[in-house]
């Protein structure tokens, strides 16, 4: 469903992210690994149409992203690192203007205002202007805003960001319902633990480059660990 290859960006004669190329089937989690500043949200940005590479090619479900960014980003779901949301509208309001952009129906839309509203623990606060959430209450604001029209492929950048434990366990869940129902899902953290429960397949990221692609069980063998975060120290410590 996800194919990236070459995948490179410079700024000036800094690369952000260089020569990344890996490829996620229907139904896997692929996790993308790396410390702040490793080039996780580059690449991120890159894969959904946002930041134009210095070259590389990304295709979406068969569809040259370059060549036909709108049907390829019709197919995907993405939650940036810091989203932008209206404080002035209410969480209603939100989700109501990404269901009309994302040409759903107003029955399915209201279906899934009062899905969201109560599995997210927002209830009537949902009605409330977005400027009166909390940093956690928006994220998962934010996270139904991705998910509102059942994307084929999400692509969650730090998903995590601002959830307390029973909802960062809530959100586990619903990325491995996602996968059990077919979806392909990449996430980018650099929580290990997440990387680790949920990831069909692990990158790890540093400096813009991957140092190794696979199973948690094969990194872990690779480098000799005993776990993944002793493999992800290993392998940082010995990038350029």
């Amino acid at each position: 469903m996800i194919q990236v290859n070459g995948l490179t960006k410079y700024y000036g004669n800094r690369p952000a992210a260089k020569d990344i190329s890996f490829e996620v089937e229907a139904g896997e989690v692929f996790g993308l690994l790396g410390t702040n500043g490793a080039g996780k949200s580059t690449t991120i940005k890159m894969m959904c149409g946002l930041l134009k590479p210095t070259r590389g090619a990304v295709r979406i479900g068969g569809v040259d992203l370059k060549k036909t960014p709108l049907k390829a980003k019709s197919m995907m779901g993405y939650l940036p690192e810091n989203p932008l949301i209206y404080d002035r509208l209410t969480g209603a309001e939100t989700l109501e203007l990404i269901g009309k952009l994302r040409k759903l129906s107003n029955k399915l839309i209201q279906q899934r205002i009062k899905y969201y509203a109560s599995s997210l623990g927002l209830g009537e606060q949902i009605h409330h202007e977005v400027g009166t959430y909390s940093k956690g209450m928006k994220q998962k604001l934010a996270i139904a805003m991705t998910l509102i029209h059942d994307p084929e492929i999400v692509l969650l950048d730090e998903p995590a960001s601002g959830l307390d434990p029973r909802y960062t366990k809530q959100l586990k869940d619903w990325i491995k319902n996602l996968a059990a129902n077919g979806r392909t899902v990449l996430l980018s953290t650099h929580i290990i633990e997440m990387a680790e429960s949920l990831c069909t397949k692990v990158g790890i990221i540093d400096q813009g480059k991957l140092l190794a692609i696979g199973t948690v069980n094969e990194i872990r063998m690779s480098t000799g660990a005993n776990n993944l975060e002793d493999a992800f120290i290993r392998l940082i410590g010995v990038s350029d």
